[in-house]
Formats: C-alpha cells, structure tokens, sequence
C-alpha cells in the first residue's frame, strides 16, 4: 500500500525541529507569552451561569453568517465533513471569519490570507490562477483551492462578496481532499439562507478611485424556507496597472425544509471581472549588482507598471451551479450529497518584463551603470497571450452514522467522490510584422525609473495552437472519530482514489494533432490517523500523521503544483507528500483560545529532471520543519485579538547540484499577523494590525529574496444598530515590501500594497 512508510522512513529525525526550536521558537513565544497574562486574569473569572433552557426558544439554523462579531471559531465541517470542534482536530487550522474580513474591509481571497503566516505568492505563469498564486508551508497550492469541501478549478482573481469565512488546513489533506495539499489548501466556506430576515448594503469608496457596492439579502419564505442573495459591481482603478478593474457577481441560494429531515440548498455563483495579469516588476540583475544575486527594486515605486494599458488585459467569467441535499435518515444517521458543475472563461493578453544588458546609450550594463540609464525590456508575446474555456462536474455522497460499539462512542463516515475536468484552453501568435518571414513578437523598451505603459504596439493575432485536456476521478473513503473515553479521542481515516488524465495538442485551425495524446492512470491511497488527549475541558493535545499524492497527470499548471500531461511524466508514479504534527488547544474562561503545532512537512519523491540523462525523474525530496501558533478571541469583554505566528525550516534534501542543500522557494524563516479591535461603547471602535515576514527565496537555488518587512493597518468605525461607517487605512507607513515573485525566476518580484485609505458606509435592514 503506498501510504505506508518504508522501514528507513518510519521514524523521522527531530533534529532539524529542535534545532528550530532552540533558535526562533523561544523569543517569539516571548511576544506571545506577553499576552498570556491578560488572558490568565479572566481565566479565573467564573464563567457566566448558564441561560435557563425553558427561558429559550431555539430555531433550527436561524443564524445568519456574518452576525457574529467573535474573531474566535469554535468548530467547522470542511476537515473532517463533520461539525466538529477545532479542539477535536489532529490538524493544524486557520480560520478567518467573517467579522475579522469586514473589520478590514477585506474584499479578495488575497486580502483575506494576510492573516495566515506561512503563505507567500508567485507571479502567475502564463496568467494561471490569475493573481492568485500561493505557497502554503513552501509547497505550491494553486491547484488546492476549494468552495464548500469542492475543488474550484477555475483561474480567477476570487472576490469575498459571497464568502463567510476562508479556511486554511495546513498539511497533506487528501483524506477528505483527494490529490494535491502538498503544504495545505484553502476553503471558502459561502453565505448561506438562514430564517432571520436580514440583510445589508456596503459602499466602498477610496485611493486609487477605489468605488465597490455590494448587497446580502436574506429572507425566510414562511417556517421552514429561505432565500439568500448576495451581489456585487465594482469600477476601481489599481496601485499596480493604470487599467480599471471591473466586476461583477451574484450569487442566489435556496433552501427547503431548514429543520426538516430532508434539507435542499439550491445556490448558483456568478462573477465577471476585467483586470490585468501582473507579472510585477523587474529586479536588478547580478550584472547591476555585481554579485551572482538579484537584487529587489527597492528604489522604485510599488506603482510603477512596466506593461501597456492598451494591450494588458486579463477577463474572467465564472459559472458555478451547486445543489445540496441533507437527510437525516434517522436520529443516528445522516446523508449528503453535493453535485456541482462550473464553467470557467478567461482571455488574457500580458506583458513581461526583465532588466535589459544594455543601457540607453547601448553599453553593457555594470555595477556603475547610473539608475537612470537603466532600461527594461517589455516582451508583450504569445506565450502570455491565451484564451480558456474550462469546465468541471463533481459529485460527492457522504454518509454518516453516529454511535457506539466496542465500548466507545463513534462517528463513522463514508464517501464516495466522482469528478470529471475539461481543459480547452489556446494561445495566439503576435506578430508585429507580419510581412516578415518567421514571427516577431511585439516587444519596446521603456526607462526603469519612469515606465512609460502608454506605449502603443501593433501587431496581428492569430489562434496558434489549441490544447485539449480530461481528468476522471471516482474515490472512496472512510474515517472514523472515536471517543475512547472522555480524556481519549481518535480519528482514522483511509481514501483510495484514481485519477485518469489524457492531453493533447493540436494546431486550432486545422485540428492535426501535434503533440500527444498522451494518458496515464493511477490508483492512490491515502490516509490520515491521529490520537487526541483532553485531560480538562480547556486542554487538548494531539498527534497526527497523514499524507496525499500529486500525479503526473494532474491537469493545468496550477502554478507548479501540478503538469500538463506530456511524454516524460506520463511514465512517472505521483509525486507523495508527508505530515507529521504534534499540537495543542488551550480554551480560556474569557473566551480566548491558544492553538500551537510542530510539524515536518516533506514531499519525498519529487519531480527532477536528471542531469546525467536530461529526463524527469522522481529523485528529489524538500522538507518543511515548523512551528505554528494562532490566538484569537477576548482579551476583554469589548477587546478581540486575532493573531498567528509561523517558524519555518525548509530545506532541499534532494534535488540537482545547484539547489540542493538550499531552502525552498516560498518559505519564510518567520511570519506573523496580529490583528485588534477594542469596543469603547457608545457605537465607538478602534483597531489595527501588524504583518511581519522574513522574507523567501524566489528560486530554488537562491539567488533572489524579497527581504523582510513589517506593514502596519489601522481602522476605526462608528456602529449603530442599523448602519455603520469605518475607516481603514492600510500600510500606514508606506511601506515598500514584496510578497513573492515570478514561479522559480528571481528576475521580477511582487510589491505589495502602499498606503491606501478606503471608507464603508454599511446599512443593515
């Protein structure tokens, strides 16, 4: 069985984790430690009486998401497809809810993971994932994102509009997932209909033209049924690109029979957006430095856009229908059954740009080259030029029967999962000449200092080549949480799962294939066990082990996660990912709550390419030691933290010469976020925050780092009953910072935002 470990691997080595701990681990608990005492106090305040029960009338799922303002999350369904509690979960989490997005304003996917240490970003190849390129503990994880426990395929910018809460599972997931979570994935968890009749209109205005609305309504349609709408129209500029952004979205849900035993949500997500794909800014080249490193543009704006705004485009339309059925079968037994299908469009122009090896005056460029002489090449070409019509059909069927047997108490699930994914995606040849033999791509040079993106082009485009791509899937899995007694819990847990991939190339206009087809199948197991210890209601401590699979035939290049089928890996077995954590929960009378984790997260056969013989080859292995904290709740009654930390040692255990031995791209030594906000009364609140990272490597072989930086927020709202006015003011130093750079390239990096105010007028009905 391939989850099981080999004999030289079945106990791996502590070392490197002490070794993290001894140097990082003790001063940064020093700043959480700080924070402890004020927690102690009020865990030795009595907790409140309890409500009389015959003084309550309890609705079945009356609750609106996103009317709790609690930073701290007692449990969630997407782990285990369970409600369990997060004390209950061998399994590190970060779980942003819905009052830490609003009291940020926060309003894409991207905005939301700030306050997830261990994440960092990549420019996207070719436009895929949009902007939206992560790294989650060092592992790429585009491929591993998810709406409501479904994977969501699709290469979009993802807007928050219709999304309660994101959830991050760090760590190898494939029991419940299925392939990929090499390093974790993320999970949008969506508004829902509820019975309380309840919604709101927002307006957002500031910098950079910033104009957002958007509009939740929810209301019940007699005892038992209820409706949700949530929309959106945006019309913004950008800090990066002098292009607008555009977007629009709507998301309708239905719900029948809340309370019932049979219980049906009906719910539809629509979002257009017109942006830009952005490829970032070029870095100084070894040439410039003199050293064999590139070096980050610190000298330069964040807003400085080395594209054309006439010509850079990057347009997303999003379809996704999704019907949801619940049945209590009886007191003891539960089905559900999710079916989705979703259609994914993009057309997408993009421009990349590097340092150019010559000066304005035609010289070679050298540590002496004055920075105003610098010019950059911009290669506006076919290869970032491409079109995609995608499409997706999932069904999963779950089954749960909750009981005892064997002397303890069980909750046992079964699923089975069938999936079917179409790629069909071309590019085009731009030829800026056409009456020139061979192909010239449209290409100019513009000053590093002061871009010039209104530099207009001309050029033909012509479809060139089309690429058509199926992955089939069919998984059955099981899992069992077992209360062994009342201080002893246990979760096991087993998936088998094929994946058959096909891919072919073929020329658009005459349909002659000129690559492929090419297929590979494979039969994976999974698994995932832990043991729970809880000997008091607020102390629970846990190990685990689990791990996944990234097969060769993975469809999309879900920014490295995965590869288009091709000869080379249509031979290889799938990649496996490794988790091993140990990890504690400490819940305190005044409602905080205190998460920690050491884990070792490794893939232990990656893909390579041998040097010897030019061919990809499974020879390499990458490993991630870390520590994890996370602290969210009351501090008071009227003050609410939330903040994570993250102690990261990665290293190439195997690879080629040149990266062997060195740390992988995307990995951060430290990282951390905290986020506050006090309650004066009266209506009155203030809060900020503070992000911190290290800074990664962008390449393998570590020749370029986006450096370390600290960013400050800021916010102050006044809230009434049925209305509210906050302001948020992000990066208020003006910080210059990079988020992360282009896949395994160090020549061109990210910037993050600089400082940037916006206003939300909220009225609730």
């Amino acid at each position: 069985m391939k989850a099981q470990l080999a004999p030289s691997q079945s106990a791996p080595s502590l070392r490197p984790i002490a070794d993290l701990v001894r140097r990082s681990f003790v001063p940064a608990a020093i700043g959480f430690a700080a924070l402890l005492p004020l927690t102690a106090v009020h865990a030795q305040t009595p907790a409140p009486a309890p409500k009389d029960p015959k003084k309550e009338t309890t609705l079945p799922e009356v609750k609106v998401q996103g009317d709790a303002d609690d930073f701290k999350t007692e449990s969630t369904q997407s782990v285990t497809r369970t409600d369990t509690p997060l004390r209950d979960i061998p399994q590190f989490v970060n779980i942003i809810p819905q009052s830490v997005i609003r009291s940020q304003n926060a309003t894409s996917l991207t905005d939301a993971l700030r306050n997830v240490p261990g994440v960092s970003y990549a420019a996207a190849e070719g436009g895929t994932q949009a902007n939206q390129v992560f790294y989650l503990r060092g592992f790429p994880a585009g491929g591993d994102i998810y709406i409501d426990g479904v994977r969501d395929i699709g290469e979009y910018n993802r807007d928050l509009f219709a999304t309660d809460s994101v959830e991050v599972l760090k760590g190898p997931s494939a029991l419940m997932f299925g392939r990929g979570s090499a390093g974790g994935l993320v999970n949008q968890t969506t508004k829902a209909p509820g019975l309380v009749n309840k919604s709101e209109v927002a307006l957002t205005l500031g910098d950079f033209d910033t104009k957002r609305i958007t509009a939740d309504v929810n209301g019940n349609m007699g005892d038992d049924n209820a409706f949700r709408i949530a929309a959106l129209a945006e019309d913004s500029g950008a800090y990066r690109y002098p292009q607008d952004v555009k977007r629009m979205g709507l998301a309708p849900s239905i719900r029948f029979g809340i309370g019932h035993p049979l219980d049906i949500t009906l719910s539809y997500y629509y979002l257009k957006t017109e942006d830009v794909t952005d490829y970032g800014q070029p870095s100084l080249t070894p040439a410039y430095t003199g050293t064999t490193n590139f070096q980050m543009p610190t000298m330069i704006s964040p807003e400085n856009y080395y594209g054309y705004k006439n010509h850079d485009f990057s347009n997303h339309e999003t379809n996704i229908a999704t019907a949801k059925i619940d049945w209590r079968i009886d007191k003891d037994t539960t089905l559900r059954n999710v079916t989705r299908y979703a259609v994914y469009e993009r057309q997408v122009e993009a421009t990349i740009s590097t340092l150019a090896g010559t000066d304005a005056n035609g010289a070679p460029v050298t540590p002496n080259t004055p920075l105003e002489l610098l010019r950059v090449t911009r290669n506006h070409d076919g290869g970032r030029t491409r079109d995609n019509d995608d499409d997706v059909l999932i069904n999963q069927t779950d089954i749960t029967w909750k009981g005892s047997a064997g002397g303890m108490k069980h909750t046992v699930l079964g699923g089975l999962e069938l999936a079917r994914e179409r790629l069909h995606r071309w590019n085009y040849i731009l030829d800026a000449n056409p009456n020139l033999a061979g192909t010239q791509a449209p290409t100019s040079t513009t000053s590093f200092l002061n871009p010039d993106p209104s530099t207009q082009l001309t050029y033909t485009k012509t479809p060139n080549v089309r690429a058509k791509a199926q992955g089939d899937s069919v998984a059955f899995y099981a899992q069992d949480q077992m209360e062994l007694t009342a201080q002893w819990k246990a979760l096991l847990g087993l998936r088998w799962e094929q994946y058959d991939a096909k891919a072919q190339t073929e020329s658009y206009s005459t349909g002659v294939i000129a690559t492929g087809p090419f297929s590979r199948k494979d039969d994976m197991w999974s698994g995932r066990a832990g043991v729970i210890y809880q000997p008091t209601d607020q102390q629970s401590y846990y190990v685990a082990a689990g791990n996944s699979y990234n097969p060769s035939g993975e469809l999309g290049v879900y920014g490295g996660t995965g590869t288009n089928l091709s000869d080379p890996n249509s031979r290889l077995d799938p990649e496996e990912n490794r988790s091993y954590e140990g990890g504690a929960t400490w819940d305190f009378a005044n409602g905080m709550q205190l998460r920690g984790a050491l884990f070792r997260n490794e893939k232990i056969n990656a893909r390579m390419t041998d040097p010897a013989s030019n061919t990809v080859v499974l020879a390499g292995k990458r490993r991630v030691d870390g520590i994890e904290l996370m602290l969210a709740g009351h501090v008071l009654p009227n003050w609410e933290i939330y903040g994570s930390l993250a102690l990261m040692d990665g290293k190439i255990v195997s690879g080629p010469d040149n990266v062997k031995g060195k740390t992988p791209l995307g990995v951060a030594d430290s990282a951390g976020n905290l986020w506050t906000v006090y309650k004066f009364g009266g209506g009155w609140e203030v809060g900020g925050g503070v992000r911190y990272s290290s800074g990664v490597w962008l390449n393998d072989a570590n020749t370029g780092e986006t450096g370390d930086y600290t960013v400050f927020d800021l916010t102050a709202a006044y809230v009434r009953p049925n209305w509210e006015i906050r302001v948020n003011l992000q990066n208020v130093g003006d910080e210059t910072y990079y988020v992360g750079g282009y896949q395994n390239s160090p020549n061109r990096v990210l910037p993050g935002s600089p400082r940037a105010t916006t206003v939300t007028f909220r009225y609730t009905f």
